[in-house]
């Protein structure tokens, strides 16, 4: 009798250098920087310690140096948003062969400098724009109303012969998707054209995109610094120039944190109005948690998200999805008239680095100045911290703490942002009694009812408040996401704007002695990193609120970044 020798485990890190080797032998040849710039850059495998964040230590030049893009690629890449490459690609200006193309190389060298992507479709992508350029020259219009443009995606959503690990070392072991979600075969039906996935955290439940099986996502603008999370693979890649127009979920901000790391626009609809269904997730199915994750655009421009969401939410919607509202798309007229706007301007366990406190009210003395009318609520909401510690909780309620026994098949290690992850005491599961559960949707209903009547009673078209104490921040210092989680627990429609740039000389004068900043403000190491504002808007009136971030656009538009 032949005995078999004893079959060994792979250890997660050989099954993770397998995954990013292959990732790697799928970048285009033409497309790989020279090793003399790889070896200036941070390492971003699993293991490799978080570089530190040194002043001014910017990678967003790297693609228009390298001289692998041609100037029509450059172009194409950096001088239109999604919106003017769909109507040149409608009216036969712009080829989609020529637009995937310039992207699929751009997409390459940010892969290579910030460590984006998790999956590539880059030959699929291409056979599909051909598909597009064919129909055009058939029919003489474009296919829908996303004609040949190429977006990117979260790694959550399935796409059929490409693997879902969403940062799972023990999903490395599932076969590649058999389906689509949801969204994938109704953007597809429009013209859509998917060409990559983007990396994200372990658990998806950080603000620090890294985990075991792909490694650190790095910020472009400083790359000690992070991209944000959940969906930071998505907004490295943009801020890159790699992508135009990506698809992101949210459910405690992982649409907009990103964006105002990277400084990107990004909108997160009402939970139910954008098709979720067939994707990945990370935890156990069924909660009981009222707070519903969601889909949402990240891009470069308000006219970008409402071209996106007008695709997505349509009166055929709901026949994609039975967990969707059958509530398409409306037309709102322009805002005409003076809008009132409520005004957020921090808490004082995490109040706002000089650089955010300034822009904020920046923005809001601009408004008043065209006329427009901002009261302040500071004092008239529920605590904001009260309501984080409350979005914890609810976020924790899986007696059999998934995400911890899927590492634990994986045999992995948790990530120093998972590890240390500010979930206030509930983030290694939390087993409420059946009483306690009634009682926390009794204060989360009281929370929304305060909003709802201070909305009534002052009249507000919508409200302003940070997305973050700060900008991006050094990695795994991201903390606690209490200004975005508040919208999700709310379930309103918000966007995250970017607007100016931390400038230590003229943010000083915003300094406060008497406050602890957290994390911790030095002025040389963010110097020159994107700010931000949030406009959040009344719940199921999102298109009333794309119309008010029109406004808000050209007000802050022609302001001199400083």
């Amino acid at each position: 009798m032949t005995i078999q020798p004893p079959t060994t485990t792979p250890s997660w890190q050989t099954l993770s250098t397998k995954k990013r080797t292959t990732l790697h032998s799928l970048l285009p040849p033409s497309t790989i920087l020279p090793n003399t710039l790889i070896s200036t850059l941070p390492s971003t495998s699993p293991t490799a310690p978080a570089p530190p964040p040194l002043p001014v230590h910017s990678a967003l030049s790297i693609p228009a140096t390298s001289d692998i893009l041609t100037p029509h690629e450059l172009e194409i890449t950096s001088a239109y948003d999604a919106t003017a490459l769909v109507e040149m690609m409608s009216t036969g200006k712009l080829k989609s062969v020529d637009v995937v193309g310039a992207f699929i190389k751009r997409a390459s060298i940010a892969q290579q400098v910030v460590n984006c992507l998790t999956e590539v479709m880059f030959e699929e992508a291409m056979e599909r724009a051909k598909e597009c350029d064919k129909f055009f020259e058939r029919e003489g219009r474009g296919m829908g109303m996303l004609h040949g443009l190429p977006i990117s995606l979260k790694d959550s959503f399935n796409v059929v012969g490409t693997h879902t690990t969403i940062g799972y070392i023990d999903y490395l072991s599932r076969p590649p998707a058999t389906t689509d979600s949801t969204l994938i075969t109704l953007l597809r039906a429009e013209g859509a054209v998917f060409y990559c996935k983007t990396n994200l955290p372990q658990t998806m439940m950080t603000a620090d995109t890294h985990n075991n099986v792909f490694g650190r996502t790095l910020n472009p603008y400083n790359l000690g610094f992070t991209a944000g999370g959940s969906t930071g693979g998505e907004g490295a890649l943009i801020a890159m120039g790699g992508s135009i127009l990506g698809l992101a979920t949210d459910i405690a901000g992982s649409c907009r944190i990103p964006a105002l790391c990277c400084g990107l626009f990004s909108f997160k609809p009402t939970a139910g109005r954008v098709p979720f269904g067939g994707k990945v997730a990370p935890g156990r199915l069924g909660s009981p948690c009222p707070i519903m994750p969601v889909i949402g655009p990240m891009g470069r421009s308000v006219r970008d998200a409402e071209l996106i969401l007008r695709t997505m939410i349509t009166d055929k919607t709901w026949e994609f999805d039975a967990g969707v509202l059958g509530v398409p798309w409306r037309t709102v007229q322009p805002v005409a008239r003076t809008l009132r706007f409520g005004l957020i301007r921090g808490h004082e366990k995490r109040p706002l680095h000089p650089p955010i406190a300034k822009t904020l009210h920046t923005a809001a003395t601009l408004l008043k100045a065209r006329g427009h009318e901002v009261v302040l609520l500071d004092h008239l909401i529920p605590d904001l911290w009260d309501m984080w510690t409350l979005a914890c909780k609810f976020f924790s309620l899986d007696p059999k703490n998934t995400p911890m026994e899927i590492l634990k098949t994986g045999n992995e290690p948790k990530v120093p942002s998972v590890a240390n992850a500010p979930m206030e005491d509930t983030s290694d599961g939390w087993k409420p009694t059946l009483d306690e559960l009634f009682d926390l949707n009794v204060e989360r209903f009281q929370v929304l009812k305060k909003f709802h009547d201070l909305i009534v009673e002052h009249g507000l078209d919508a409200i302003l408040l940070p997305g973050y104490q700060a900008t991006a921040v050094p990695h795994d210092q991201f903390g606690e996401a209490i200004y975005t989680a508040l919208v999700n627990m709310l379930n309103y429609p918000s966007a995250i704007f970017p607007f100016l740039k931390a400038d230590k000389a003229v943010d000083a004068s915003f300094a406060k002695a008497d406050v602890t900043y957290e994390p911790p403000y030095e002025p040389e190491i963010f110097e020159g990193m994107p700010t931000h504002i949030q406009v959040m808007g009344k719940p199921m009136q999102d298109e009333e609120l794309i119309e008010i971030l029109k406004v808000v656009e050209k007000v802050l538009a022609d302001v001199p970044l400083k």
